[in-house]
């Protein structure tokens, strides 16, 4: 009963409060063609069992092995209108940062349906996008099932996270990439600071706000307990092995006792359903 409360609290707080146009979350007219622009709407489709429906993902999708094979429109944000069209889609389902707003509005002017899905950095939020993704695509029962034989555990585990990150909560950064061995980081209002407090950390750099790249001598004096990053940061770095033998690195807390926790980064900021995971894992080896 637990197990069923929790879900259709869940699917009621993910219909409610969806504006009409390219924001609405009603049924498609056409889903027999769908082009999916960000790697988490492609994600949630095949989750729906609706990869049949799909005929084209953007380049971040490329971490599914079910989109490899499928037609490429490039990157989410760099979109191009003529190549999205030759592919004759029904309806355009993207990421709420799709673009460039030039090109959509030239997608909206043609015979398409664009809908373009909110993100908000929660569990909830990803929940929200999953129900919306599925009600556009007619698999609003399909979502309940994934979320109840799937997720059920995992979403209940990370609501007993605190909503915010308590003064006892582990010191945690996030670097998103190394730019001349310099780490960029995770500051407020990012996908990593919401990754962070859904696992119930302490964001060390939620001071700043966006991805900022960060000197080396403010990292020493920063001395995180943890260091999560995406692999691409871990091999750009030259992997754990450099990330050991780099002094400064090697002298904060998080190195010496072991505590960095790679993940692949659409896995850690996509905030699809494999996010939740994810965040659950941070949570589980951060207490």
């Amino acid at each position: 009963m637990i197990k069923l409360s929790l879900i259709l609290l869940l699917l009621v707080k993910a219909l409610s409060g969806h504006a009409a146009g390219e924001d609405s979350c009603e049924n498609a007219t056409d889903t027999s063609r769908v082009v999916a622009a960000g790697g988490s709407i492609a994600e949630m489709l095949i989750a729906l069992n609706a990869e049949d429906l799909l005929v084209a993902v953007d380049s971040t999708a490329r971490y599914l092995p079910q989109a490899i094979d499928l037609p490429s429109i490039g990157y989410v944000r760099n979109l191009s209108a003529e190549g999205i069209l030759t592919l004759k889609p029904s309806v355009i389902i993207g990421e709420h940062d799709m673009g460039p707003n030039a090109v959509v509005d030239q997608l909206s002017m043609v015979d398409v349906e664009i809908r373009r899905i909110q993100e908000d950095h929660t569990t909830q939020g990803i929940i929200d996008k999953f129900f919306c993704i599925a009600k556009i695509v007619d698999r609003s029962e399909t979502a309940s099932a994934v979320l109840l034989d799937q997720f059920d555990k995992t979403i209940q585990k990370l609501a007993e996270t605190p909503a915010a990150p308590r003064a006892t909560s582990q010191r945690v950064m996030l670097i998103l990439n190394f730019v001349d061995h310099q780490p960029i980081v995770a500051g407020a209002n990012t996908s990593g600071d919401g990754i962070l407090k859904m696992a119930g950390a302490h964001n060390i750099f939620s001071d700043i706000d966006g991805w900022k790249p960060i000197s080396r001598e403010l990292l020493s004096v920063a001395q995180p307990d943890h260091i999560v990053l995406t692999k691409r940061a871990l091999e750009s770095i030259g992997g754990i092995n450099n990330i050991n033998a780099d002094p400064l690195l090697a002298s904060t807390a998080a190195v010496k006792n072991g505590n960095v926790h790679a993940f692949q980064g659409m896995s850690l900021l996509g905030f699809g359903l494999q996010t939740l995971d994810v965040a659950l894992q941070l949570k589980e080896a951060i207490e």
